[in-house]
């Protein structure tokens, strides 16, 4: 369903079928469809109406266009990839991007990620304050899409080299509330340091996700 929503099948405002048609044309049961379309009401892609049926939102979610993480099932399919905007926050506290970037004040750009409804991860995507401020008036929908196309296109700077570091540990306690995980579970954190000209140091990105078994190609955005 998700992937009928990405590739236009359905598109913002379409009624979806009722619960019984979509099981019988799925080959699941209603209750199964129940669970489905609840997951996807609470991630945005659908809103339900009383008395008038199901609806696709194309309001607070949007197709992912980015490939530096994609996910694949145990046929090799990849998986649709939907991203929410959470916030945009300048910040002057310190901490891995600003080793990285350097300076003392920076803009996180925080997105929640949701795979084919299986699970979802966090990003926070960090620039200095004054790349931020050169790229202009940047509208929700640009933050949504590929962070590191804009970034090329309102700065010209390209990337050129990405520096990637993953780990398994505990998520940040505030990470692990905005996923309903539990923080002493260990999860999956990725670091990426994107550096573009002469080795200048453009974009700091952090990935935190709950524990998952689909797999995870490593690439190029």
């Amino acid at each position: 369903m998700m992937a009928a929503i990405e590739s236009g099948v359905f598109h913002a405002g379409d009624r979806l079928p009722s619960e019984t048609e979509l099981a019988a044309s799925h080959g699941v049961s209603v209750d199964t469809i129940q669970k489905v379309l609840k997951r996807l009401v609470e991630r945005g892609l659908i809103r339900r109406e009383h008395g008038r049926g199901t609806f696709v939102s194309g309001k607070n979610v949007v197709a992912a266009d980015g490939h530096y993480l994609r996910f694949m099932d145990e046929q090799g399919t990849e998986l649709p990839r939907f991203v929410q905007l959470l916030s945009v926050k300048r910040v002057k506290r310190k901490g891995a991007w600003s080793e990285f970037l350097g300076g003392e004040a920076f803009v996180r750009i925080e997105r929640l990620t949701d795979v084919a409804t299986r699970f979802s991860f966090i990003s926070e995507f960090w620039l200095r304050e004054d790349d931020y401020e050169k790229m202009g008036n940047v509208e929700r929908g640009a933050l949504e899409k590929n962070l590191r196309e804009l970034v090329r296109e309102r700065l010209a700077l390209s990337t050129l080299r990405v520096e990637q570091l993953v780990r398994y540990s505990c998520l940040p306690e505030k990470i692990a509330a905005k996923l309903s995980l539990d923080p002493t579970e260990p999860g999956f954190i990725m670091e990426l340091c994107g550096h573009s000209l002469q080795d200048r140091p453009l974009y700091y990105l952090a990935v935190f996700a709950p524990k998952f078994s689909e797999r995870l190609a490593l690439g190029s955005e």
